[in-house]
Protein backbone atom coordinates (compact mmCIF):
# COMPACT_ATOMS: atom_id res chain seq x y z
CA UNK A 1 0.00 0.00 0.00
CA UNK A 2 1.46 3.25 -0.89
CA UNK A 3 0.85 6.79 0.27
CA UNK A 4 -1.31 7.73 -1.97
CA UNK A 5 -3.43 4.58 -1.75
CA UNK A 6 -3.19 5.42 2.51
CA UNK A 7 -4.71 9.04 1.93
CA UNK A 8 -7.37 7.80 -0.51
CA UNK A 9 -8.33 5.11 1.89
CA UNK A 10 -8.92 7.89 4.77
CA UNK A 11 -10.59 9.90 3.20
CA UNK A 12 -13.40 7.56 1.65
CA UNK A 13 -13.63 5.83 4.96
CA UNK A 14 -13.62 9.82 6.49
CA UNK A 15 -16.62 10.29 4.08
CA UNK A 16 -18.52 7.68 5.03
CA UNK A 17 -18.79 7.95 8.74
CA UNK A 18 -19.25 11.94 8.15
CA UNK A 19 -22.52 11.20 5.91
CA UNK A 20 -23.04 8.22 8.13
CA UNK A 21 -23.41 10.02 11.31
CA UNK A 22 -24.60 13.47 9.57
CA UNK A 23 -21.73 15.63 11.06
CA UNK A 24 -21.81 17.54 7.84
CA UNK A 25 -24.28 17.86 5.03
CA UNK A 26 -23.41 16.11 1.91
CA UNK A 27 -22.20 18.61 -0.56
CA UNK A 28 -19.94 19.99 2.72
CA UNK A 29 -18.29 16.13 3.20
CA UNK A 30 -17.83 15.74 -0.39
CA UNK A 31 -16.49 18.77 -0.91
CA UNK A 32 -14.05 18.55 1.70
CA UNK A 33 -13.00 14.90 0.66
CA UNK A 34 -12.25 16.36 -2.32
CA UNK A 35 -10.33 19.51 -1.43
CA UNK A 36 -8.12 17.07 0.81
CA UNK A 37 -7.60 14.32 -2.35
CA UNK A 38 -6.08 18.00 -4.01
CA UNK A 39 -3.87 19.01 -1.46
CA UNK A 40 -2.72 15.25 -1.31
CA UNK A 41 -1.72 15.99 -5.25
CA UNK A 42 -4.02 13.06 -6.60
CA UNK A 43 -6.33 14.62 -8.37
CA UNK A 44 -6.49 18.09 -10.20
CA UNK A 45 -8.61 21.01 -9.96
CA UNK A 46 -8.57 20.13 -13.41
CA UNK A 47 -10.42 16.58 -12.90
CA UNK A 48 -12.77 18.03 -10.41
CA UNK A 49 -14.13 20.77 -12.76
CA UNK A 50 -14.24 18.20 -15.69
CA UNK A 51 -17.77 16.95 -14.05
CA UNK A 52 -19.66 20.21 -14.95
CA UNK A 53 -19.44 19.30 -18.59
CA UNK A 54 -20.26 16.04 -17.71
CA UNK A 55 -23.44 15.54 -20.15
CA UNK A 56 -25.48 12.91 -17.62
CA UNK A 57 -24.60 15.54 -14.58
CA UNK A 58 -26.73 18.02 -16.87
CA UNK A 59 -29.07 15.24 -17.56
CA UNK A 60 -30.47 15.24 -14.39
CA UNK A 61 -30.80 18.65 -13.41
CA UNK A 62 -32.81 19.12 -16.80
CA UNK A 63 -34.95 16.35 -15.41
CA UNK A 64 -35.80 17.66 -12.16
CA UNK A 65 -36.60 20.96 -13.89
CA UNK A 66 -39.29 18.34 -16.37
CA UNK A 67 -40.18 16.81 -13.43
CA UNK A 68 -41.45 20.04 -11.43
CA UNK A 69 -43.29 21.13 -14.57
CA UNK A 70 -45.11 17.66 -14.74
CA UNK A 71 -45.56 18.03 -11.18
CA UNK A 72 -47.65 21.93 -11.37
CA UNK A 73 -49.32 20.66 -14.78
CA UNK A 74 -50.97 17.27 -13.91
CA UNK A 75 -51.92 18.69 -10.11
CA UNK A 76 -53.77 17.30 -7.29
CA UNK A 77 -56.82 16.46 -8.26
CA UNK A 78 -55.39 14.26 -11.28
CA UNK A 79 -54.91 11.91 -8.38
CA UNK A 80 -57.92 12.39 -6.42
CA UNK A 81 -59.38 11.18 -9.78
CA UNK A 82 -57.43 7.58 -9.57
CA UNK A 83 -58.44 6.86 -5.55
CA UNK A 84 -61.67 6.33 -5.36
CA UNK A 85 -62.90 6.15 -1.72
CA UNK A 86 -64.30 2.93 -2.11
CA UNK A 87 -61.33 0.75 -2.79
CA UNK A 88 -59.80 -1.63 -0.35
CA UNK A 89 -56.82 -1.35 1.43
CA UNK A 90 -55.10 -4.39 -1.04
CA UNK A 91 -56.82 -2.20 -4.15
CA UNK A 92 -55.46 0.80 -3.02
CA UNK A 93 -52.31 -0.20 -2.25
CA UNK A 94 -51.76 -1.73 -5.23
CA UNK A 95 -52.87 0.79 -7.78
CA UNK A 96 -50.98 3.50 -6.05
CA UNK A 97 -47.87 1.69 -6.14
CA UNK A 98 -48.23 0.38 -9.98
CA UNK A 99 -49.23 4.52 -10.83
CA UNK A 100 -45.77 5.64 -8.76
CA UNK A 101 -43.66 2.90 -10.07
CA UNK A 102 -44.52 4.13 -13.78
CA UNK A 103 -44.07 7.43 -12.91
CA UNK A 104 -40.81 6.99 -10.87
CA UNK A 105 -39.20 5.13 -13.91
CA UNK A 106 -39.47 8.28 -16.06
CA UNK A 107 -39.87 11.21 -13.34
CA UNK A 108 -37.53 12.22 -10.42
CA UNK A 109 -38.41 9.72 -7.31
CA UNK A 110 -38.08 12.50 -4.83
CA UNK A 111 -40.70 15.03 -5.84
CA UNK A 112 -42.71 12.01 -7.13
CA UNK A 113 -42.89 10.82 -3.81
CA UNK A 114 -43.14 15.01 -2.08
CA UNK A 115 -46.53 14.81 -4.06
CA UNK A 116 -47.99 11.88 -3.48
CA UNK A 117 -47.27 11.43 0.56
CA UNK A 118 -50.30 13.94 1.28
CA UNK A 119 -52.49 11.71 -1.18
CA UNK A 120 -51.78 8.50 0.13
CA UNK A 121 -52.44 10.06 3.84
CA UNK A 122 -55.90 11.90 2.69
CA UNK A 123 -57.22 8.64 1.46
CA UNK A 124 -56.26 6.91 4.13
CA UNK A 125 -57.60 8.71 6.89
CA UNK A 126 -60.74 9.23 5.44
CA UNK A 127 -60.88 5.98 5.12
CA UNK A 128 -60.00 5.11 8.68
CA UNK A 129 -56.76 3.09 8.10
CA UNK A 130 -53.71 3.96 9.04
CA UNK A 131 -51.21 5.90 6.96
CA UNK A 132 -47.94 3.71 8.25
CA UNK A 133 -49.50 0.46 5.92
CA UNK A 134 -49.17 2.45 2.81
CA UNK A 135 -46.07 4.67 2.94
CA UNK A 136 -42.92 2.50 3.28
CA UNK A 137 -45.19 1.20 -0.44
CA UNK A 138 -45.38 4.15 -1.34
CA UNK A 139 -41.31 4.88 -1.13
CA UNK A 140 -40.63 1.13 -1.89
CA UNK A 141 -42.44 1.09 -5.28
CA UNK A 142 -41.02 4.64 -6.57
CA UNK A 143 -37.29 2.81 -5.98
CA UNK A 144 -37.97 -0.08 -8.18
CA UNK A 145 -39.85 1.64 -10.51
CA UNK A 146 -36.71 4.27 -10.77
CA UNK A 147 -34.36 0.74 -11.86
CA UNK A 148 -36.70 0.40 -14.72
CA UNK A 149 -35.04 3.10 -16.89
CA UNK A 150 -31.55 4.53 -16.89
CA UNK A 151 -33.15 8.31 -16.15
CA UNK A 152 -35.82 6.93 -13.49
CA UNK A 153 -32.87 7.63 -10.69
CA UNK A 154 -29.83 9.57 -10.58
CA UNK A 155 -27.58 6.89 -8.76
CA UNK A 156 -28.25 5.40 -12.64
CA UNK A 157 -27.72 8.96 -14.51
CA UNK A 158 -24.32 8.96 -11.99
CA UNK A 159 -23.43 6.00 -12.97
CA UNK A 160 -23.08 6.77 -16.81
CA UNK A 161 -21.55 10.42 -15.84
CA UNK A 162 -18.93 7.90 -14.60
CA UNK A 163 -18.40 5.92 -17.45
CA UNK A 164 -18.49 8.99 -19.60
CA UNK A 165 -15.60 10.39 -17.18
CA UNK A 166 -13.55 6.63 -18.08
CA UNK A 167 -14.59 6.82 -22.04
CA UNK A 168 -16.42 3.81 -21.38
CA UNK A 169 -19.64 2.80 -23.69
CA UNK A 170 -22.67 3.79 -21.63
CA UNK A 171 -25.58 1.64 -19.88
CA UNK A 172 -28.52 1.74 -22.38
CA UNK A 173 -32.27 1.44 -21.95
CA UNK A 174 -31.87 -2.79 -22.12
CA UNK A 175 -29.42 -3.23 -19.29
CA UNK A 176 -32.29 -1.51 -16.87
CA UNK A 177 -35.10 -2.15 -18.56
CA UNK A 178 -35.87 -5.76 -18.62
CA UNK A 179 -34.48 -6.24 -15.44
CA UNK A 180 -36.15 -3.54 -13.76
CA UNK A 181 -39.49 -4.53 -14.81
CA UNK A 182 -39.12 -7.94 -13.30
CA UNK A 183 -37.73 -6.48 -9.84
CA UNK A 184 -40.75 -3.74 -9.97
CA UNK A 185 -43.34 -6.42 -10.26
CA UNK A 186 -41.80 -9.32 -8.29
CA UNK A 187 -41.25 -6.15 -5.52
CA UNK A 188 -44.80 -4.51 -6.20
CA UNK A 189 -46.31 -8.20 -5.93
CA UNK A 190 -44.60 -9.17 -2.13
CA UNK A 191 -45.53 -5.74 -0.70
CA UNK A 192 -48.80 -5.73 -2.07
CA UNK A 193 -49.25 -9.63 -0.36
CA UNK A 194 -47.20 -8.79 3.24
CA UNK A 195 -47.49 -5.05 3.41
CA UNK A 196 -51.03 -5.28 5.14
CA UNK A 197 -49.34 -7.93 7.80
CA UNK A 198 -45.71 -6.89 8.33
CA UNK A 199 -46.14 -3.00 8.39
CA UNK A 200 -47.36 -1.56 11.66
CA UNK A 201 -50.70 -0.03 12.46
CA UNK A 202 -49.61 2.89 14.21
CA UNK A 203 -53.41 4.25 15.47
CA UNK A 204 -54.23 0.29 16.38
CA UNK A 205 -55.31 1.58 19.93
CA UNK A 206 -56.96 3.48 21.50
CA UNK A 207 -53.64 4.75 23.72
CA UNK A 208 -51.91 5.43 20.37
CA UNK A 209 -54.69 7.82 18.96
CA UNK A 210 -54.39 9.83 21.73
CA UNK A 211 -50.89 10.18 22.01
CA UNK A 212 -49.84 10.48 18.29
CA UNK A 213 -53.15 12.16 17.07
CA UNK A 214 -52.32 12.83 13.42
CA UNK A 215 -49.10 14.36 14.22
CA UNK A 216 -49.07 18.01 15.51
CA UNK A 217 -49.14 19.79 18.77
CA UNK A 218 -50.15 22.97 18.93
CA UNK A 219 -50.13 25.58 21.70
CA UNK A 220 -53.21 27.99 22.63
CA UNK A 221 -53.60 31.02 24.99
CA UNK A 222 -56.51 32.10 26.89
CA UNK A 223 -57.48 35.82 26.10
CA UNK A 224 -57.93 38.25 28.98
CA UNK A 225 -61.45 39.04 27.39
CA UNK A 226 -62.20 35.23 26.80
CA UNK A 227 -65.83 34.71 27.22
CA UNK A 228 -64.20 30.72 28.11
CA UNK A 229 -62.69 32.26 31.67
CA UNK A 230 -64.75 30.83 34.45
CA UNK A 231 -66.45 27.55 32.08
CA UNK A 232 -65.14 24.14 32.45
CA UNK A 233 -63.68 22.12 29.97
CA UNK A 234 -66.76 20.28 29.45
CA UNK A 235 -69.17 23.52 29.50
CA UNK A 236 -66.25 25.17 26.78
CA UNK A 237 -66.50 22.27 24.40
CA UNK A 238 -63.66 21.69 24.40
CA UNK A 239 -63.88 17.98 25.58
CA UNK A 240 -65.54 16.31 22.21
CA UNK A 241 -63.49 18.06 19.18
CA UNK A 242 -63.90 16.65 16.21
CA UNK A 243 -60.49 15.16 15.16
CA UNK A 244 -58.93 17.30 18.30
CA UNK A 245 -57.67 16.40 21.40
CA UNK A 246 -56.90 18.28 24.23
CA UNK A 247 -53.48 16.65 25.68
CA UNK A 248 -52.63 19.46 28.38
CA UNK A 249 -52.69 22.34 30.64
CA UNK A 250 -50.27 24.83 31.52
CA UNK A 251 -50.86 27.63 33.86
CA UNK A 252 -47.95 29.22 34.87
CA UNK A 253 -44.97 27.08 35.96
CA UNK A 254 -47.21 24.36 36.59
CA UNK A 255 -48.51 21.00 34.11
CA UNK A 256 -51.80 19.27 33.59
CA UNK A 257 -51.93 16.43 32.10
CA UNK A 258 -55.24 14.66 31.54
CA UNK A 259 -57.33 17.32 32.09
CA UNK A 260 -60.44 16.86 33.76
CA UNK A 261 -63.59 17.91 32.10
CA UNK A 262 -64.56 19.51 34.85
CA UNK A 263 -61.42 21.82 35.27
CA UNK A 264 -62.17 25.79 35.00
CA UNK A 265 -60.57 27.94 32.29
CA UNK A 266 -58.51 30.98 33.72
CA UNK A 267 -56.89 33.97 31.92
CA UNK A 268 -53.42 33.41 31.00
CA UNK A 269 -54.22 29.25 30.60
CA UNK A 270 -52.09 27.51 27.73
CA UNK A 271 -54.14 24.84 26.06
CA UNK A 272 -52.00 22.44 24.12
CA UNK A 273 -54.18 20.97 21.67
CA UNK A 274 -53.02 17.73 19.23
CA UNK A 275 -54.81 17.24 15.51
CA UNK A 276 -54.59 16.93 11.91
CA UNK A 277 -54.28 20.08 9.94
CA UNK A 278 -57.71 19.96 9.22
CA UNK A 279 -58.82 20.35 12.67
CA UNK A 280 -55.87 22.97 13.70
CA UNK A 281 -56.63 24.88 10.52
CA UNK A 282 -60.63 24.93 11.80
CA UNK A 283 -59.28 26.08 15.54
CA UNK A 284 -57.22 28.67 14.23
CA UNK A 285 -60.12 30.37 12.34
CA UNK A 286 -63.14 29.74 15.30
CA UNK A 287 -63.85 32.82 17.02
CA UNK A 288 -63.86 30.95 19.91
CA UNK A 289 -61.56 32.94 22.78
CA UNK A 290 -58.29 31.42 21.96
CA UNK A 291 -55.34 32.60 20.01
CA UNK A 292 -52.14 31.54 18.87
CA UNK A 293 -49.24 32.85 20.72
CA UNK A 294 -47.79 34.36 17.48
CA UNK A 295 -51.06 35.47 16.14
CA UNK A 296 -49.81 38.93 15.56
CA UNK A 297 -46.99 38.40 14.04
CA UNK A 298 -49.08 36.28 11.74
CA UNK A 299 -51.58 38.27 10.56
CA UNK A 300 -49.17 41.51 10.39
CA UNK A 301 -46.68 39.06 7.76
CA UNK A 302 -50.02 38.25 6.21
CA UNK A 303 -49.49 34.27 6.68
CA UNK A 304 -52.83 32.76 6.28
CA UNK A 305 -52.07 29.21 4.05
CA UNK A 306 -51.72 26.35 6.95
CA UNK A 307 -48.80 24.41 5.04
CA UNK A 308 -47.11 21.22 6.02
CA UNK A 309 -43.31 20.25 4.60
CA UNK A 310 -40.52 17.92 5.31
CA UNK A 311 -36.86 18.46 6.21
CA UNK A 312 -34.49 16.71 3.38
CA UNK A 313 -31.45 15.38 4.41
CA UNK A 314 -28.50 17.66 2.94
CA UNK A 315 -30.98 20.74 4.16
CA UNK A 316 -29.29 24.03 4.97
CA UNK A 317 -31.70 23.77 8.02
CA UNK A 318 -30.63 21.21 9.38
CA UNK A 319 -28.49 21.61 12.92
CA UNK A 320 -30.15 25.06 13.01
CA UNK A 321 -32.58 26.44 15.14
CA UNK A 322 -35.47 28.33 13.45
CA UNK A 323 -34.49 31.47 16.13
CA UNK A 324 -30.35 31.41 14.37
CA UNK A 325 -32.45 30.70 10.96
CA UNK A 326 -34.32 34.06 10.82
CA UNK A 327 -37.00 31.25 9.45
CA UNK A 328 -40.03 33.43 9.40
CA UNK A 329 -38.12 36.42 7.34
CA UNK A 330 -36.24 33.71 5.07
CA UNK A 331 -39.35 31.83 3.88
CA UNK A 332 -42.01 34.29 4.86
CA UNK A 333 -43.52 31.16 6.96
CA UNK A 334 -44.05 30.71 10.95
CA UNK A 335 -43.59 27.17 11.96
CA UNK A 336 -46.39 26.13 14.84
CA UNK A 337 -45.75 22.65 15.21
CA UNK A 338 -42.76 20.17 14.69
CA UNK A 339 -43.84 16.06 14.25
CA UNK A 340 -40.32 14.12 14.56
CA UNK A 341 -40.20 10.22 13.60
CA UNK A 342 -43.62 9.58 15.61
CA UNK A 343 -42.80 12.42 18.28
CA UNK A 344 -44.31 15.58 18.70
CA UNK A 345 -41.86 17.71 19.59
CA UNK A 346 -42.62 20.09 22.99
CA UNK A 347 -40.94 23.10 24.07
CA UNK A 348 -39.50 26.63 22.40
CA UNK A 349 -39.93 25.83 18.66
CA UNK A 350 -37.55 28.94 18.23
CA UNK A 351 -34.91 26.81 20.01
CA UNK A 352 -35.46 23.70 18.99
CA UNK A 353 -32.83 22.13 16.45
CA UNK A 354 -33.76 20.68 13.18
CA UNK A 355 -32.92 17.43 11.83
CA UNK A 356 -33.33 15.65 8.91
CA UNK A 357 -37.17 14.24 8.60
CA UNK A 358 -38.88 16.79 10.45
CA UNK A 359 -41.96 17.79 9.33
CA UNK A 360 -42.99 21.52 10.09
CA UNK A 361 -46.75 22.90 10.35
CA UNK A 362 -46.31 26.67 9.03
CA UNK A 363 -48.36 29.78 8.21
CA UNK A 364 -47.40 31.04 5.21
CA UNK A 365 -48.41 33.66 2.64
CA UNK A 366 -50.84 32.19 -0.24
CA UNK A 367 -48.10 32.51 -2.61
CA UNK A 368 -46.51 29.82 -0.68
CA UNK A 369 -43.01 29.48 1.30
CA UNK A 370 -40.34 31.36 -0.56
CA UNK A 371 -36.64 31.28 -0.38
CA UNK A 372 -34.84 27.79 -1.09
CA UNK A 373 -37.90 25.51 -0.85
CA UNK A 374 -37.49 22.78 -3.18
CA UNK A 375 -33.75 22.70 -1.65
CA UNK A 376 -34.27 22.78 2.49
CA UNK A 377 -38.18 22.43 2.76
CA UNK A 378 -40.43 19.65 0.83
CA UNK A 379 -43.88 21.10 1.17
CA UNK A 380 -46.23 17.80 1.31
CA UNK A 381 -49.59 19.03 1.68
CA UNK A 382 -51.89 22.62 1.75
CA UNK A 383 -54.88 22.38 3.61
CA UNK A 384 -57.82 24.03 2.33
CA UNK A 385 -55.88 23.76 -1.33
CA UNK A 386 -58.47 23.62 -4.10
CA UNK A 387 -57.73 22.67 -8.05
CA UNK A 388 -59.41 22.95 -10.78
CA UNK A 389 -60.85 20.17 -12.55
CA UNK A 390 -58.69 18.17 -14.96
CA UNK A 391 -59.00 17.92 -18.26
CA UNK A 392 -57.36 16.36 -21.15
CA UNK A 393 -56.15 19.75 -22.68
CA UNK A 394 -54.63 20.88 -19.54
CA UNK A 395 -52.58 18.22 -18.57
CA UNK A 396 -51.38 17.63 -22.51
CA UNK A 397 -48.38 19.25 -22.05
CA UNK A 398 -47.31 17.15 -19.12
CA UNK A 399 -48.42 14.39 -21.60
CA UNK A 400 -46.27 15.04 -24.65
CA UNK A 401 -43.36 16.04 -22.39
CA UNK A 402 -43.54 12.04 -21.04
CA UNK A 403 -43.78 10.92 -24.68
CA UNK A 404 -40.89 12.91 -26.10
CA UNK A 405 -39.00 11.67 -22.75
CA UNK A 406 -39.81 7.55 -23.37
CA UNK A 407 -38.45 8.65 -27.36
CA UNK A 408 -34.94 9.49 -25.72
CA UNK A 409 -34.97 6.61 -22.88
CA UNK A 410 -35.42 4.15 -26.33
CA UNK A 411 -32.79 5.91 -27.80
CA UNK A 412 -35.24 6.60 -30.57
CA UNK A 413 -33.54 10.67 -30.12
CA UNK A 414 -30.97 11.96 -27.93
CA UNK A 415 -31.91 11.62 -24.22
CA UNK A 416 -30.64 14.93 -23.53
CA UNK A 417 -32.36 16.52 -26.75
CA UNK A 418 -35.87 14.53 -25.35
CA UNK A 419 -35.07 16.46 -21.89
CA UNK A 420 -34.42 19.28 -22.89
CA UNK A 421 -37.34 19.62 -25.44
CA UNK A 422 -40.11 18.98 -22.64
CA UNK A 423 -38.46 21.76 -20.35
CA UNK A 424 -38.88 23.88 -23.59
CA UNK A 425 -42.55 22.38 -23.95
CA UNK A 426 -43.20 23.14 -20.34
CA UNK A 427 -41.84 27.05 -20.04
CA UNK A 428 -43.36 27.84 -23.94
CA UNK A 429 -46.96 26.86 -22.67
CA UNK A 430 -45.74 28.66 -19.48
CA UNK A 431 -46.63 25.61 -16.97
CA UNK A 432 -43.02 26.63 -14.92
CA UNK A 433 -41.70 29.84 -15.06
CA UNK A 434 -37.98 31.08 -15.20
CA UNK A 435 -38.17 31.85 -11.57
CA UNK A 436 -39.82 28.52 -10.69
CA UNK A 437 -36.84 26.71 -12.77
CA UNK A 438 -34.39 28.91 -10.55
CA UNK A 439 -36.02 27.53 -7.45
CA UNK A 440 -36.09 23.13 -8.34
CA UNK A 441 -32.04 23.96 -9.26
CA UNK A 442 -30.13 22.32 -5.86
CA UNK A 443 -26.37 23.89 -5.66
CA UNK A 444 -25.88 21.61 -3.00
CA UNK A 445 -26.50 18.52 -5.50
CA UNK A 446 -24.91 20.10 -8.14
CA UNK A 447 -21.72 19.96 -5.42
CA UNK A 448 -22.69 16.82 -4.64
CA UNK A 449 -22.00 15.29 -7.99
CA UNK A 450 -18.84 17.12 -9.55
CA UNK A 451 -17.26 16.15 -6.39
CA UNK A 452 -18.22 12.39 -6.27
CA UNK A 453 -17.34 12.31 -9.79
CA UNK A 454 -13.72 13.34 -9.13
CA UNK A 455 -13.98 11.65 -6.10
CA UNK A 456 -14.38 8.36 -8.34
CA UNK A 457 -11.28 9.83 -10.18
CA UNK A 458 -9.57 9.63 -7.36
CA UNK A 459 -10.25 6.24 -6.21
CA UNK A 460 -9.03 5.03 -9.76
CA UNK A 461 -6.05 7.74 -9.92
CA UNK A 462 -4.35 6.54 -6.35
CA UNK A 463 -4.59 2.99 -7.22
CA UNK A 464 -6.85 2.22 -4.04
CA UNK A 465 -9.56 0.84 -6.99
CA UNK A 466 -6.82 -1.73 -8.06
CA UNK A 467 -5.74 -2.68 -3.85
CA UNK A 468 -9.11 -3.19 -2.98
CA UNK A 469 -9.76 -4.94 -6.18
CA UNK A 470 -6.46 -7.05 -5.24
CA UNK A 471 -7.78 -7.94 -1.78
CA UNK A 472 -11.34 -9.20 -3.20
CA UNK A 473 -9.61 -11.53 -5.72
CA UNK A 474 -7.35 -13.08 -2.93
CA UNK A 475 -10.43 -14.08 -1.46
CA UNK A 476 -12.30 -15.00 -4.64
CA UNK A 477 -9.70 -16.45 -6.15
CA UNK A 478 -10.52 -19.74 -8.56
CA UNK A 479 -14.05 -18.95 -8.13
CA UNK A 480 -16.23 -18.48 -11.08
CA UNK A 481 -16.83 -15.04 -11.89
CA UNK A 482 -20.77 -14.65 -11.33
CA UNK A 483 -19.13 -15.25 -7.57
CA UNK A 484 -16.91 -12.48 -7.41
CA UNK A 485 -20.15 -10.06 -9.24
CA UNK A 486 -21.87 -11.49 -6.28
CA UNK A 487 -19.68 -9.91 -4.08
CA UNK A 488 -19.19 -7.10 -5.37
CA UNK A 489 -22.82 -6.59 -5.24
CA UNK A 490 -23.19 -7.20 -1.52
CA UNK A 491 -20.22 -4.94 -0.98
CA UNK A 492 -22.03 -1.99 -2.64
CA UNK A 493 -25.81 -3.28 -0.71
CA UNK A 494 -23.84 -3.32 2.32
CA UNK A 495 -22.38 0.47 1.28
CA UNK A 496 -25.54 1.57 0.70
CA UNK A 497 -27.20 1.34 3.76
CA UNK A 498 -24.93 3.32 5.52
CA UNK A 499 -24.91 6.25 3.05
CA UNK A 500 -26.49 7.55 0.27
CA UNK A 501 -27.06 5.31 -3.32
CA UNK A 502 -25.24 8.10 -5.15
CA UNK A 503 -22.21 7.98 -3.01
CA UNK A 504 -22.42 4.17 -2.79
CA UNK A 505 -22.13 3.58 -6.69
CA UNK A 506 -19.17 6.43 -6.69
CA UNK A 507 -17.08 4.62 -4.25
CA UNK A 508 -17.63 1.32 -5.95
CA UNK A 509 -17.61 2.05 -9.57
CA UNK A 510 -13.69 2.09 -9.54
CA UNK A 511 -14.04 -0.91 -7.92
CA UNK A 512 -15.87 -2.79 -10.42
CA UNK A 513 -14.04 -1.17 -13.27
CA UNK A 514 -10.79 -2.80 -12.05
CA UNK A 515 -12.48 -5.95 -11.08
CA UNK A 516 -14.24 -5.98 -14.47
CA UNK A 517 -10.86 -5.96 -16.19
CA UNK A 518 -9.17 -8.31 -14.20
CA UNK A 519 -11.74 -10.82 -15.10
CA UNK A 520 -11.14 -10.01 -18.81
CA UNK A 521 -14.71 -10.32 -19.84
CA UNK A 522 -17.41 -8.07 -20.30
CA UNK A 523 -17.10 -5.16 -18.32
CA UNK A 524 -21.40 -4.64 -18.15
CA UNK A 525 -22.63 -6.99 -15.83
CA UNK A 526 -20.48 -5.59 -13.23
CA UNK A 527 -21.38 -1.91 -13.74
CA UNK A 528 -25.23 -3.11 -13.81
CA UNK A 529 -24.65 -5.04 -10.50
CA UNK A 530 -23.77 -2.09 -8.83
CA UNK A 531 -26.51 -0.17 -9.98
CA UNK A 532 -28.90 -2.49 -9.02
CA UNK A 533 -27.36 -2.66 -5.58
CA UNK A 534 -26.92 0.70 -4.85
CA UNK A 535 -30.45 0.93 -5.36
CA UNK A 536 -31.59 -1.54 -2.86
CA UNK A 537 -31.36 0.40 0.29
CA UNK A 538 -34.97 -1.32 1.36
CA UNK A 539 -34.00 -1.73 5.17
CA UNK A 540 -32.95 1.12 6.38
CA UNK A 541 -34.23 5.19 5.87
CA UNK A 542 -31.28 6.38 5.55
CA UNK A 543 -29.91 5.67 2.59
CA UNK A 544 -32.65 6.65 0.40
CA UNK A 545 -33.98 9.70 0.55
CA UNK A 546 -37.68 8.69 -0.32
CA UNK A 547 -37.53 6.67 2.75
CA UNK A 548 -36.54 9.17 4.92
CA UNK A 549 -39.24 11.50 3.46
CA UNK A 550 -42.01 9.26 4.98
CA UNK A 551 -40.78 7.91 8.54
CA UNK A 552 -42.38 11.13 9.91
CA UNK A 553 -45.75 10.66 8.21
CA UNK A 554 -46.07 7.43 8.58
CA UNK A 555 -45.09 6.87 12.21
CA UNK A 556 -42.35 4.48 11.71
CA UNK A 557 -39.49 3.03 13.47
CA UNK A 558 -36.15 2.18 11.83
CA UNK A 559 -37.18 -1.22 12.75
CA UNK A 560 -40.13 -0.90 10.44
CA UNK A 561 -37.69 -1.30 7.27
CA UNK A 562 -35.72 -3.72 8.51
CA UNK A 563 -38.91 -5.86 9.07
CA UNK A 564 -40.51 -5.44 5.75
CA UNK A 565 -37.70 -4.81 4.06
CA UNK A 566 -34.96 -7.46 4.60
CA UNK A 567 -37.02 -10.68 2.71
CA UNK A 568 -37.68 -7.75 -0.12
CA UNK A 569 -34.09 -7.28 -0.25
CA UNK A 570 -33.54 -10.97 -0.62
CA UNK A 571 -36.09 -11.40 -3.23
CA UNK A 572 -34.50 -8.78 -5.03
CA UNK A 573 -31.12 -9.76 -4.45
CA UNK A 574 -31.53 -13.45 -6.04
CA UNK A 575 -33.25 -11.92 -9.20
CA UNK A 576 -30.99 -9.71 -10.02
CA UNK A 577 -27.59 -11.84 -9.51
CA UNK A 578 -29.33 -14.69 -11.52
CA UNK A 579 -30.47 -12.40 -14.29
CA UNK A 580 -27.16 -11.03 -14.91
CA UNK A 581 -25.93 -14.73 -14.61
CA UNK A 582 -28.42 -15.75 -17.22
CA UNK A 583 -28.48 -12.65 -19.60
CA UNK A 584 -24.62 -11.75 -19.47
CA UNK A 585 -22.76 -14.49 -19.00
Amino acid sequence: MNFHVFITGVVVLGLILTLFKGWLRPSLAFLGAVLILMLAQIISIEDLLSGLANKQIILIFVLIILTAGIQRNLGPNFFYKLFKKELSPFQFRLRMMLMVSGFSSVLNNTPVVAFMIPFVKGWAESNKYSASKFLIPLSFATILGGMITVVGTSTNLVLNGLLSESSLALLEYQDFLYLGLVVAVLGILYLTIFSERTLPDRLGNKDQVITQLNEYLVETEVLTDSDLIGKSIEDAGLRHLKSLFLVELKRGEQIIPAVSSEKRIQSGDVLVFAGNTDAILNLINEKNGLYLPEEKKIGDNGFSDLTEAIVPSGSQLVGQSLKRLGFRDRFKASVISIYRKGEKVTGNLGEIIIRPGDLLLMLCRKGGIEGSPNKDLIVISKAGEIDGKISFRKILPSLISIGVLLLGIFGLIDLFVAAFLGVILMVSLKVISIQQIKASLDLDLLVVLVSALALGIAIQKSGTAAFLVSLIDSISDGLPTMVQIGLLYFLTLGLTTLITNAAAVTIMFPVAYEFGLLSGGELTPFFVAIAFAASADFMTPIGYQTNLMVMGPGNYKFSDYTKIGFPLTIIYSIVVLSFINFYYL
